[in-house]
């Protein structure tokens, strides 16, 4: 299985930014796709100027249900990335993301030489659709850039997302964003959960993400960039061992 998904911890942000980066970032030999999954909306499409279709919405509106559907509905982003697109406004993406789940996810999660990277958004009563047939489902928490008690307060919802994903998801880890005012090793433990990584604050960095890197020009050398490398590097011994070695590469060249 190699669906990765990434959401956040009501308080939390930064699903969107974190997927595009980890997707960007991943190591080479291993192709990524990005699956917006966010019920509520995507953004990635405006991000990059581009349409939302094709996307998820002219995927489970045709009636292939195989991995050249996903190619055919995928879109490169300028940067290379590839794309699986769901539309901004929350109507019509929670639609497209239920039904996209229920008909692709399993097909997705099968893949074994391909890494979906799924946005997922928030983390809500239930997991996120994308998170149940996950190998790895990273919560973001991020700290306060304005105080120590909103980071507590952020943490204890953080606690009550995990529990949500634990009841269904096979592996949970977390990724803390921004490196004060406390230690990660204090906020993991207060968590309970692995740590897989830390990304810096990175103001010009999430820029970046939020345009520029939809292009690929600078945004490598971000401090958020080299974290989400290193992260990356994380994720794929996660799922492909300590010993890994770069996954052959997709035979549908329009989403390698």
């Amino acid at each position: 299985m190699t669906i990765v998904a990434v959401c956040a911890a009501s308080g939390s942000a930064a699903a969107t930014t974190t997927s595009v980066a980890l997707a960007s970032m991943l190591p080479a030999g291993y192709p990524a796709l990005l699956a917006e999954c966010d019920p509520s909306g995507g953004d990635v499409a405006s991000w990059a100027q581009q349409s939302s279709s094709p996307g998820w919405s002219s995927a489970v509106s045709a009636g292939d249900r195989s991995w050249t559907a996903i190619a055919d509905n995928s879109q490169r982003l300028p940067s290379g990335l590839s794309v699986l697109a769901t539309p901004a406004r929350a109507a019509q993406a929670h639609t497209a993301v239920g039904e996209a789940a229920r008909e692709f996810a399993g097909l997705l999660a099968a893949a074994p030489d391909v890494v979906t990277i799924a946005d997922c958004g928030r983390v809500g009563l239930d997991a996120p659709l994308f998170a149940m047939p996950a190998q790895l489902t990273l919560l973001l928490v991020r700290q306060s850039l304005v105080s120590a008690p909103a980071t507590v307060a952020r943490v204890d919802r953080a606690i009550e997302a995990l529990g949500v994903l634990r009841a269904t998801c096979r592996q949970v880890g977390v990724v803390l964003i921004g490196g004060a005012p406390y230690r990660s090793a204090e906020i993991a433990a207060a968590l309970g959960a692995e740590l897989f990584g830390v990304l810096s604050e990175d103001v010009a960095g999430a820029a970046l993400v939020a345009g520029g890197w939809t292009v690929g020009k600078r945004a490598s050398r971000s401090p958020l960039a080299k974290a989400a490398a290193t992260l990356g590097e994380r994720v794929v011994e996660a799922i492909y061992g300590r010993d890994h070695r770069s996954a052959q590469l997709w035979a549908v060249g329009a989403v390698s």
